[in-house]
């Protein structure tokens, strides 16, 4: 009983540090909630006494960067878990109204802040995670005219949202500090690094179009001046399945595949925005390919030959082949085009060297999509119109070559 009293003291005496005005008992008192937070009591325990919100204000307070620093990265750690300390330490965060502490916060930083900003967003990536915190972040911060049409000069007069805001920064190079060799790391290590500090705000995408306002705002096409091609969100992001940083592929993958949730949408997903290469890209390796293997499909997918690196993050994968699998499920049309696109031959040689139990399942009802006959359809007749397109693309490509073909012999007969 008395360690329990003296228990309860020492926490009630941290709290007080965290409270106090004197920046050096703060700095103190961040410092001894660092060394427990990994025990998921002694979460419990802050909670329960109440240091979520001094830790919040300290993170939101700029007069000292290192103090901040603590509080952020003590926040980041006691909602990164999945058990019910986790939750509940978020659901509190949420009530004291985090999103828009932490978006503030991001938003007013400069370029040397990019400690606070990678933890800044690691947060809200966390606190996102939840329906309630997609809903707290995209509800709060995209205007109307981010999910429905509006007059292009009421548009003109409305602030830029958050989203947006956040969007630029994240495709802004300047804010990146340094280029870090990823293949050098190990995966856990890969959160930590603060060289990249928006790397984050793809996992917030991710988990942002976990609700359909979310969806909505990546998919619209904003009006473009001066003729310039106008170009979704979505578009914009969908190359950076191929950047260097891990962390980045593995949120907008995420985002991918939640995209694949709008039924409505897989003609534009899958004609207009070519969205069956962007996403059988990472999945590809360096497997040679035969003529027939190779027809139909997009040439970027093999044209690196031995040379080309297949995805290494198992979670980045799963996503990728999760997005295939809903597009499967939309409909007929969506098959028949996944299966032009030789999808299952990049799904079959993934699968050869697939380690990941999960991912590869997935791949096996993928797999069960594009090779079953269609209802109504004779036996095999998938396969069939598959080497009928195959058959009619190497006609074309053999008369292609021949029409208006004129060797060196040919121009030394005229006369």
């Amino acid at each position: 009983m008395a360690s329990n009293q003296d228990s309860t003291s020492v926490y009630k005496d941290l709290i007080q540090f965290l409270q106090a005005p004197r920046m050096d008992l703060k700095m103190e008192a961040t410092k001894a909630v660092l060394q427990v937070v990994s025990d998921r009591d002694e979460v419990l325990r802050l909670v329960e006494h109440g240091a979520l919100l001094p830790l919040l204000r300290i993170a939101s307070d700029a007069s000292d960067p290192t103090c901040a620093e603590n509080a952020l990265q003590a926040l980041l750690y006691l909602s990164s878990s999945t058990d019910q300390a986790t939750n509940q330490c978020i659901d509190e965060l949420l009530q004291n109204k985090a999103v828009p502490r932490l978006v503030e916060l991001v938003l007013g930083s400069t370029r040397s802040q990019h400690k606070q900003v990678n933890f800044a967003l690691g947060l809200l990536a966390n606190l996102t995670r939840t329906e309630q915190g997609a809903l707290e972040l995209v509800g709060k911060t995209l205007p109307d005219y981010a999910v429905k049409e509006v007059d292009e000069k009421e548009m003109e007069n409305r602030s830029r949202p958050t989203m947006e805001l956040l969007l630029d920064r994240y495709f802004n190079l300047q804010y990146i500090i340094d280029v870090v060799d990823y293949a050098a790391l190990e995966p856990y290590e890969w959160d930590t690094l603060d060289k990249d500090p928006y790397q984050h705000f793809a996992a917030i995408l991710m988990n942002a179009t976990q609700v359909k306002a979310g969806r909505q705002f990546v998919m619209r096409i904003p009006k473009q001046k001066d003729d310039e091609p106008a170009q979704s969100v979505l578009e914009r992001l969908l190359p950076q399945l191929q950047t260097s940083n891990p962390i980045r592929r593995r949120g907008i993958s995420g985002m991918v595949r939640n995209v694949c949730l709008e039924i409505d949408a897989a003609w534009w997903l899958l004609n207009q925005l070519k969205l069956t290469s962007h996403i059988l890209y990472p999945l590809a390796g360096p497997e040679e390919l035969d003529l027939d293997e190779k027809t139909g499909m997009d040439p970027d997918l093999w044209l690196q030959g031995p040379d080309k690196a297949r995805e290494v993050d198992t979670t980045t994968r799963l996503h990728l082949v999760e997005a295939i699998l809903l597009l499967c499920a939309t409909g007929r049309r969506s098959r028949e085009t996944l299966r032009l696109a030789r999808t299952y031959v990049i799904l079959k040689y993934c699968d050869m060297t697939e380690e990941d139990e999960p991912v590869s399942e997935r791949i096996n009802e993928c797999v069960q999509y594009l090779r079953r006959d269609e209802e109504g359809t004779e036996e095999g007749s998938s396969d069939n119109m598959v080497e009928e397109a195959t058959r009619k693309r190497l006609q074309l490509t053999m008369a292609s070559t021949q029409v208006g073909s004129k060797s060196a012999a040919d121009y030394d007969d005229v006369d």
